[in-house]
């Protein structure tokens, strides 16, 4: 059955929901899938690569509120064009109300923020009560068992909610780069640093901005750390003009951003010791701490929300407080100068995100969105 991807969250924009699905419709039959995306920029260039048919339009086009209305237009008519079956929303928006129009079944996935963000907003848990009581709502596909209990708080019963954990490409996080040692030379980099590594939007709820400022004191116990952040985001000049303040221009090296295709991450993976993302804000899986593993590099995550499934405290990785930056501190020093413990850390945490490759985890997405 022929199935619509409806999702403004789409490449070539960078992020982990973009990287999802170009992850996810790679293993679909392109005879099987269309996507229709939010307009944007370099995306003529991105979709003339893909073998699917992908769909572009303003998906808040609208003059009045709420803004998403024109969209249930360019949904009809590519279901008509395509001879659709199945809708599949790529997050929870409200949106997603517009499923109804088109008497389709349809699934809904979840990733996070468009979950946890709803909170006490009266009319979003509204809408998402509504879209998830339709008839025709197969589905709710969340990310982490800390999600789908999220979206049970919110509607009361989890009847329609299955768990299916995001996949990682294995063996492309582990493709030897021909020119590592010459990327490694241009970040200034030699064999004895310990290097540190965050891959994230630059955002203060990504807590970038503690690690930073905790580094004069880890330079004082592992004087050979290097501080590697990979992103941009709105907080990228500040960062850069805290980092250049406390004197670390030699040992924090903004490496800007990189696209979604794994092997433009793994660089950056293979070359870590440490990989540390402490978000203030919850995450609903983390994805990057599990790719991050898979290259045998220690992981230090928040031990809230869904990054405590991606990684098992004291066995694959260390999880902290955000908000207590000595833990974050004191889980830096520990890796940084226990060889035993780093080693331990790594081996566990290779073996483990090989069961989440996208291999596996393809054939229990598919089982769901074919029935």
């Amino acid at each position: 059955m022929k199935k619509l991807l409806i999702t403004n969250f789409f490449p070539p924009q960078a992020g982990g929901v973009q990287n999802y699905y170009l992850n996810l419709l790679s293993r679909l039959a392109p005879a099987e899938i269309c996507v229709l995306a939010q307009a944007q920029a370099g995306e003529k260039e991105f979709d003339q690569t893909q073998p699917y048919h992908i769909y572009r339009t303003d998906f808040f086009s609208g003059k009045i509120p709420p803004r998403w209305r024109p969209l249930a237009k360019d949904i009809s008519g590519i279901i008509q064009t395509e001879k659709i079956e199945r809708l599949i929303f790529g997050h929870f928006h409200p949106y997603n109300s517009l499923a109804g129009k088109f008497k389709l079944p349809f699934y809904v996935f979840t990733h996070g923020t468009d979950i946890t963000q709803i909170g006490n907003n009266w009319w979003q848990k509204r809408m998402l009560k509504q879209v998830y009581n339709s008839p025709l709502c197969r589905k709710f596909i969340a990310n982490s068992e800390y999600l789908g209990e999220e979206i049970s708080k919110l509607i009361g019963n989890k009847q329609k909610v299955t768990v299916i954990y995001p996949g990682i490409n294995y063996e492309a996080l582990n493709k030897p780069d021909e020119d590592f040692a010459g990327k490694k030379k241009l970040l200034g980099l030699d064999d004895n640093d310990t290097i540190m590594l965050s891959m994230c939007r630059l955002e203060p709820e990504k807590n970038i901005e503690a690690i930073i400022k905790i580094m004069p004191e880890l330079l004082s116990v592992v004087p050979e750390l290097k501080y590697i952040i990979v992103g941009g985001g709105s907080q990228e000049e500040k960062l850069k003009n805290l980092a250049q303040q406390l004197g670390l221009k030699y040992n924090v090296i903004f490496a800007g951003e990189v696209t979604n295709i794994p092997e433009a991450k793994a660089f950056y993976l293979q070359l870590a010791h440490i990989y540390v993302t402490a978000s203030l804000k919850p995450e609903g899986f983390g994805i990057g701490y599990l790719e991050a593993a898979a290259t045998k590099t220690a992981v230090i995550a928040s031990k809230f929300g869904g990054s405590k499934e991606a990684v098992i405290g004291g066995v694959t990785g260390i999880l902290v407080d955000p908000q207590i930056t000595r833990e974050i501190k004191e889980a830096i020093i520990k890796i940084a100068t226990d060889r035993e413990l780093w080693r331990r850390l790594t081996e566990a945490g290779q073996k483990r995100a090989r069961e989440f490759d996208w291999s596996k985890q393809i054939e229990k997405i598919k089982n769901t969105i074919d029935n």
